[in-house]
């Protein structure tokens, strides 16, 4: 039986200048990844900021002789970016779906806050500031509680559709969120009874209250 040959040895050169193929192609591929990493994160620093916007679970609205929605948005962002998105504008548009129904003009009047009274569980509202620009960026989302008034226009029974319009600076497109509200006759008695003075709470989030057709919608809450 023949012996097997052995491999030719390699020489040490040899080794030497496969060695120093392999470090030049290692650092080669290194800088490669570093540049691309480096050219992600400036295009992700100098990108547009992209607000997220979520409404609430519950608006609170009051009427007598005006009436006042309370909007509690929040806006947010899951990106760093080298800019902070400035929202300079808010607006909240209705429209019953009845026919010839008169359309009101709400306008942004301030934005509050509400503390807790434990011992009569209720909620209190204070005004906390005139309407201004506010500042979104990761570290610093908001929640600004909104207080929209329609002067001399009231909630008839009937469904609405509502949009809250948010215009940002720089000339970029505003960010929309449509929702719908349902008012209901036990929710207009509910507002006369409770005046100018005292808010209703209406919730998309409770199982079983209003119509099938308004799932989705904002209703007089039940609780």
């Amino acid at each position: 039986m023949s012996a097997v040959p052995e491999p030719p040895q390699e020489s040490a050169p040899a080794r030497r200048r496969r060695h120093e193929t392999v470090h030049a192609w290692a650092g080669t591929v290194a800088g490669l990844v570093a540049l691309a990493l480096s050219a992600y994160n400036f295009l992700a620093l100098h990108r547009e900021p992209e607000v997220d916007v979520r409404l609430p679970h519950i608006v609170r609205i009051a009427q007598g002789k005006d009436v006042w929605l309370y909007l509690q948005p929040t806006l947010s962002t899951r990106f760093k970016a080298e800019q902070a998105e400035v929202i300079t504008q808010a607006e909240l548009r209705m429209r019953a779906t009845a026919r010839r129904a008169k359309a009101p003009a709400f306008f942004w009047d301030e934005t509050g806050a509400f503390s807790y009274d434990a011992a009569r569980q209720e909620l209190t509202y204070q005004r906390a500031a005139d309407p201004g620009p506010l500042l979104i960026d990761q570290d610093t989302p908001n929640q600004p509680l909104m207080l929209f008034n329609a002067v001399g226009w009231n909630f008839r029974p009937g469904r609405y559709e509502g949009t809250l319009r948010l215009h940002r600076s720089g000339g970029r497109a505003p960010l929309d969120r449509d929702f719908c509200l349902l008012v209901s006759p036990e929710a207009a008695t509910a507002f006369r009874e409770a005046g100018q003075f005292t808010f209703r709470d209406f919730r998309d989030d409770v199982p079983g209250a209003g119509p099938r057709s308004a799932r989705g919608c904002y209703t007089l809450s039940p609780v």
